[in-house]
């Protein structure tokens, strides 16, 4: 029997001298694939649905207070105890408090009345929705602590109002007292409330009669996988820290799944363009194995006659199949990583090298695994061939 070193040298020598590239690279674009797409798929998937969270509000929760939907029950408000609480979760990027209702007052502008929304907010409100700034500033901490008279504007707000800018400092008119206006908010989520009037939760609890309570809790979640286990604990971590029984959760119960569906879609196209990768390096090696039987029938035939085991003629040919096999496995996985350290680095994610460790032995065993799937018929049939007929082969 020919010894295993031989037998190495045997097969990479030939295989040196007859590099199947497109085999190689198949392979090794599906390798790519995979360990690209299992080490980073996941925290690409995260943040993709936060950019989708933000147009459709699908990782957003609002927890709204309703004792005054029952007869002598007082006013609640959610307390720092449990605000603080939900700050600790993981699960939760921010949270914000805002009014239950919105207060909508009516001004006269020269012939014309506009209606103002108003809403009291806190100054984590901002973060919850991902809203800028476009001109000016957001209400901050300081606004708050001093129950100061200011507000931002939407923008079809401010234009209704004034007309043109700049719109920084002007002032407002709202229940008879005059609040000077110190942004205009902008960003996806403010599309919707182009009208709204934010003004600090204190004032608003100061100049807003009734219903200026915080009741209204806004929880911006980090993944779409934690809305409906978080939705399920609510009621038990509010009711640990607070005695409020009645309150309602919404959430975009309809966009996410939407949103789950346009993912599954995803992850099935980068799942077909890996296997169809993997699928044609095996279909290629085996191709690419049986041809090689076929122009080296008379060189097995020698090697028969002169006295070598089927044994031997079988892992030659299996071994040729694994070399290419693993050689794509390879420069798949190389490449995987490089594109892996690359993508960190441009989007900058955290990079994960236990992971990327781990996944090389797996990569290499899935080369492996194509390598004996494509060549291990055609190696049996070198193996099994006729001496006497193979010598007589043209």
């Amino acid at each position: 029997m020919l010894r295993t070193s031989d037998l190495l040298r045997i097969v990479v020598k030939r295989r040196l001298r007859q590099l199947k590239l497109g085999v190689i690279l198949s392979i090794g674009l599906g390798i790519a694939m995979f360990i690209g797409v299992d080490v980073i798929g996941k925290e690409l998937e995260d943040r993709i649905v936060s950019d989708v969270g933000l147009i459709g509000n699908v990782t957003i929760l609002s927890v709204t207070l309703e004792e005054n939907l029952y007869l002598n029950m007082p006013d609640h408000l959610f307390t720092k105890k449990t605000v603080n609480m939900f700050k600790t979760l993981p699960e939760i990027m921010y949270v914000g408090l805002a009014m239950r209702f919105v207060e909508v007052v009516q001004t006269q502008i020269k012939d014309t009345f506009v209606n103002i929304r108003i809403r009291g907010v806190d100054p984590f409100f901002w973060k919850v929705y991902d809203l800028v700034a476009t001109e000016g500033r957001l209400l901050n901490e300081v606004d708050e602590e001093k129950r100061a008279r200011v507000c931002v504007l939407g923008e079809n707000l401010a234009r209704n109002l004034f007309q043109k800018g700049p719109y920084i400092g002007r002032s407002v008119t709202l229940f008879s007292d005059n609040y000077t206006v110190v942004g205009i908010g902008g960003g996806l989520m403010m599309r919707s409330n182009t009208l709204d009037c934010l003004i600090p939760m204190t004032t608003a609890a100061d100049r807003i009669p009734g219903n200026t309570y915080p009741n209204r809790l806004l929880l911006r979640l980090r993944r779409l996988d934690d809305v409906e286990p978080v939705i399920e604990r609510l009621p038990q971590l509010i009711l640990s820290q607070q005695n409020t029984p009645y309150f309602r959760i919404d959430y975009a119960k309809d966009e996410i799944n939407a949103v789950r569906t346009v993912i599954g879609r995803v992850h099935v196209l980068l799942l077909l363009g890996i296997f169809a990768s993997l699928g044609l390096g095996t279909f290629g090696i085996w191709q690419s194995s049986f041809a090689a039987v076929r122009e080296r029938t008379r060189e097995i035939g020698l090697q028969l006659a002169m006295g070598a085991e089927q044994n031997d003629i079988m892992r030659q040919f299996l071994g040729e199949a694994l070399f290419n096999a693993l050689l794509g496995g390879t420069i798949g996985t190389l490449v995987g990583i490089i594109a892996i350290l690359v993508l960190c680095i441009l989007l900058g994610m955290p990079i994960s090298w236990a992971s990327i460790v781990l996944h090389v032995p797996v990569c290499l065993l899935a080369a492996s695994f194509i390598g004996a799937a494509g060549g291990i018929w055609p190696a049996i049939q070198a193996g099994r061939m006729d001496v006497a007929a193979a010598l007589r082969y043209e």
